[in-house]
């Protein structure tokens, strides 16, 4: 694809800020995203945040910037704890001096689990299954020869490495190094099973090294099943699922997009509007525009209305964004959507200048309106 995110200056000094500010936390209480021990507690968190970054006498637009950013790295943080809590050392949990995290704000998955892997506290087991998710063939061989039958049996039970865990013990019993023509081959067949016994769904369960393995797919059948499982499970981020898209070229890109069914070409869209993409959002509405109906326009204006105005995440400036996506539409799309009940809120934010505070009963009148015309 040849739409490529380019991180602002602006936007990794930031982000280098919101850091200090997430480290004031400890790392239990943040990988619950705010949730604590009594309940959610998003709001008051939010407003805490932001006069602690009130502190630094900034305008008050770059202060919500900021304070919302520290709160999409929060965000970060606790999805990644969610997918990794089983593969991590049982010690205190304070990961902070081990996540590792790109320039623009998303973890960097590959060279955190790298440093785990250097943890004194993962144990012989969680060590050889870390390196087997994220396809680190030359360590998976190194820690293979520490693993004893009882080892084999209890992670063959208990782990999601069920679905390649056949391809990973013949490669080791034969000392080769994995196949990654045949895993193509097989995972592009459309049989339950093919005539070796490897199940089709190779990808299910197997998506924490999807970035790591994604280019060593040969076919593009199965480039397409990998991200198609990984869409439907809402199983990748959207930075990981932005770098797969990358690495295709755009013709693979438009083949994939029109076989998506619409639920994954919404799912698609979303994920541009979470952190940190928001910057490309537009243009890849631009590339696709002819595949988006009416209503999935509604539904993109009303994920930006419930998921950012109505929880004050500010992370990018979404005002300036509403008006762009606004300006992009056909009339007789503009026609149909003032249709819609949102149309009010829609009307509000055009009215808006770009730096703006949104007005706190913005979704009340939304869900006002949504009420008399139900």
């Amino acid at each position: 694809m040849s739409i490529r995110f380019h991180p602002s200056l602006q936007l990794v000094a930031k982000v280098r800020i919101a850091l200090k500010f997430l480290y004031e936390y400890k790392f239990k209480f943040i990988c619950t995203n705010f949730l604590g021990d009594r309940g959610r507690k998003e709001q008051f968190y939010s407003e805490f945040i932001l006069s602690r970054v009130h502190l630094l006498s900034l305008p008050d637009a770059v202060e919500r910037n900021i304070a919302s950013i520290v709160r999409a790295l929060a965000m970060e943080v606790a999805e990644w704890y969610r997918i990794h809590k089983d593969l991590l050392p049982d010690a205190d949990l304070d990961y902070w001096g081990t996540i590792c995290w790109y320039s623009h704000g998303t973890i960097d998955y590959l060279a955190t689990a790298r440093a785990f892997l250097l943890d004194k506290h993962l144990s012989r087991r969680q060590r050889f299954v870390l390196s087997c998710q994220y396809y680190l063939e030359d360590d998976v061989h190194v820690l293979w020869g520490q693993m004893t039958a009882f080892d084999l049996s209890c992670i063959a039970g208990s782990t999601g490495l069920t679905g390649n865990f056949r391809y990973w013990m013949e490669a080791l019993h034969s000392n080769t190094r994995l196949n990654w023509i045949r895993i193509s081959r097989e995972a592009s067949i459309s049989n339950n099973y093919c005539r070796t016994g490897f199940p089709k769904h190779f990808f299910s369960g197997n998506l924490l090294g999807l970035v790591h393995y994604f280019p060593k797919l040969r076919i593009a059948e199965a480039r397409f099943r990998c991200l198609y499982r990984a869409i439907l499970k809402e199983s990748i981020r959207p930075f990981y699922l932005y770098l797969c898209l990358a690495q295709i070229p755009d013709h693979e890109v438009e083949a994939m997009f029109n076989r998506f069914p619409e639920g994954h070409r919404y799912q698609l869209f979303v994920s541009f509007l979470h952190w940190p993409l928001q910057s490309v959002f537009l243009s890849i509405i631009e590339r696709f525009r002819h595949r988006i109906s009416n209503r999935m326009y509604v539904d993109l204006f009303e994920f930006i209305l419930f998921d950012k105005f109505e929880r004050g995440l500010f992370d990018y400036e979404y005002v300036s964004l509403v008006k762009q996506l606004w300006a992009l539409l056909p009339e007789n799309t503009k026609s149909s959507l003032r249709k819609s009940r949102f149309i009010p809120c829609i009307e509000h934010i055009m009215d808006l200048d770009d730096q703006d505070p949104v007005p706190t009963n913005l979704i009340k009148l939304y869900a006002k309106r949504s009420w008399y015309l139900s």
